[in-house]
């Protein structure tokens, strides 16, 4: 996949583009995607328009915590069969083109588009003064088509990077993972902890990440890939009361695997939520409650694998 940063110059093909930040790349995403592929021929190169930073981090409306870094986003979105993202620096300056000149000097004469996918809600321009009709109207008149793609649905419910990180933070990963039509995860460098899961039967890998948003804090079933082979794995995210700890952790404790990963890079990824975070009287209770927490594990995913 070609990465495109702050073009200067028009490129050198045509798109066929959604545009949006993509945190997530949820099934409202994937829909979009999947729309332009429809569209797609050999002179026109499947692609997403995002911008870096979030535009509400700009705009001041409030600070949003994002999904998935950057990099990451990347990655799921090439995975997904995008060929080419292009990230435009979300400045004060763009944000305050027309609807008009954005259409017509950055999509049109900057990156070439031929075709345009967005949801029924697509807002831009300065004052968010451009919608739907008019980038229609824009596009019968510039040389570009228009497709407006129904949003994601689970059930009744809408899809969103909104809802899916309320229920990230709120520790539903069952729900997000139905609104990303993926498993969440979280990846991160194992680091050297205080070897305290060792100590009392339970050896860990602490990961030291970037993500901006974790999950509430608490106990989560979890699996991991390492090396093509799929492993089970049980993974705490909080302070560690039993022990006095003022500093979150994000710790996973793999089933049945035994080696080095200290400075790799590993993916957790999470099924579902089994308890908060608790505070225990002391070692032996905080052992027998993980021994319970490890067979339920096992019985959860066990499940959840087979689909």
């Amino acid at each position: 996949m070609e990465l495109i940063f702050d073009p200067k110059e028009p490129l050198k093909f045509s798109t066929s583009t959604g545009i949006g930040n993509f945190d997530g790349v949820h099934l409202g995403h994937k829909k979009i995607i999947n729309a332009l592929k429809k569209t797609e021929d050999s002179t026109v190169k499947t692609s997403i328009i995002t911008f870096d930073p979030h535009p509400q981090k700009v705009l001041g409306k409030r600070d949003i915590s994002l999904i998935y870094p950057l990099e990451e986003r990347f990655t799921i979105l090439e995975s997904k069969g995008v060929e080419c993202v292009i990230c435009l620096p979300f400045t004060e300056e763009l944000s305050n083109y027309s609807a008009h000149d954005f259409v017509s000097k950055i999509l049109v004469d900057l990156l070439r588009v031929k075709n345009i996918a967005v949801g029924p809600g697509f807002i831009f321009g300065n004052n968010r003064s451009g919608n739907i009709d008019l980038l229609s109207s824009l596009g019968n008149k510039l040389g570009f088509n228009t497709t407006i793609v129904e949003p994601g649905k689970v059930g009744n419910d809408t899809v969103s990077s909104t809802r899916v990180r309320d229920f990230i933070e709120k520790g539903y990963v069952e729900q997000a993972n139905r609104f990303l039509g993926d498993e969440y995860f979280i990846k991160g460098k194992v680091v050297e902890g205080e070897k305290r899961g060792r100590e009392i039967g339970f050896p860990t890998i602490n990961l030291e990440s970037n993500w901006e948003m974790l999950p509430k804090t608490g106990v989560y079933a979890t699996y991991v890939y390492l090396e093509d082979v799929l492993y089970q794995s049980i993974t705490n995210i909080g302070y560690r009361p039993t022990f006095g700890d003022d500093k979150l952790l994000i710790e996973t404790h793999i089933f049945d695997f035994e080696g080095d990963l200290y400075g790799k890079e590993v993916k957790v990824n999470f099924a579902k939520r089994l308890r908060d975070e608790k505070k225990f009287d002391g070692v032996d209770s905080l052992v027998s409650q993980i021994k319970i927490d490890v067979l339920e594990v096992e019985k959860i995913l066990s499940e959840y694998l087979k689909g």
